[in-house]
């Protein structure tokens, strides 16, 4: 099992998001969600940002599918599956409406 989740924040910087100054709850939830499924980052606010990034570009209509592709490959110590889990806890923590009006289906 590898713990690395070493470049989150380089997709947060590749596409140009500001880093949050401090987590709430929801944020809270997401690294908790986040960790509990076996990804590590370095920088939480970086994790954040690209957490929330996968939600600005769902509720843009970039498909899931792309999203996880893209999370994949900006971050090579991630296998697919962890990008895959990744992209579903921040579409679900952060945007669950966008998820609903996808007709993707959320717990």
């Amino acid at each position: 099992m590898k713990p690395l989740f070493v470049t989150l924040a380089g997709l947060a910087a590749t596409f140009g998001m500001a880093v949050p100054a401090h987590a709430d709850g929801t944020d809270d939830q997401f690294l908790a969600t986040v960790q509990t499924v076996g990804i590590s980052f370095p920088d939480r606010g970086r994790a954040i940002a690209a957490g929330k990034w996968v939600c600005e570009k769902a509720g843009e209509g970039t498909q899931m599918a792309d999203l996880v592709k893209i999370v994949e490959s900006q971050n090579p110590a991630l296998t697919e599956d962890k990008a895959a889990k990744f992209t579903a806890i921040a579409a679900n923590v952060y945007c669950p409406k966008v998820l609903a009006s996808l007709g993707v289906n959320t717990p």
